[in-house]
């Protein structure tokens, strides 16, 4: 009886695989939206970090080898324009290592919390950003052919 209740409601196994597309698609577009809403808020703090951010010279002093993967991340010394000598590490590392030891980088810093720091860069500053709108933009088409292929039947 539960078999003939849930064919009258949804048709069969043609409809059974619409609905099931059509789940699949609401759920990329949700994670469509959690990417874009991540990748909106990472790209406004990247704005006001440039609008706001003191520059200083900086030297990459070490590359620091990443614990579980291969990437290398680069350690940074610089002085703030109040004279304190700061060193950080990147919150990101690539593979192989995009800088060497002794490389002069620009850094970013707010005067408030300078080691906190960022090297001025492209791979810094906006990769994160291309990375999750890219994803985003990804997750957002399947949804919308899933969804589509849903309707289409």
């Amino acid at each position: 009886m539960g078999e003939s209740r849930r064919k009258q409601r949804f048709g069969g196994p043609a409809q059974d695989g619409r609905l099931l597309f059509w789940r699949i698609g609401c759920v990329f577009g949700i994670v469509a939206v959690i990417l874009t809403t991540v990748c909106y808020f990472i790209y406004s703090h990247n704005q006001k970090l440039l609008a706001r951010a003191d520059r200083a010279a900086g030297t990459v002093v070490e590359l620091r080898h990443g614990g579980g993967d291969s990437t290398y991340r680069p350690v940074v010394s610089f002085q703030t324009a109040q004279g304190r000598s700061v060193t950080f590490v990147t919150s990101w590392g690539t593979s192989p290592p995009a800088y060497s030891r002794g490389d002069r980088v620009t850094v970013l810093y707010d005067a408030a919390t300078p080691e906190k720091a960022e090297i001025e860069g492209f791979l810094s500053l906006w990769m994160g950003t291309l990375i999750l709108g890219g994803l985003a933009t990804v997750f957002a088409l399947l949804s919308a052919v899933l969804m589509i292929v849903a309707k289409r039947g």
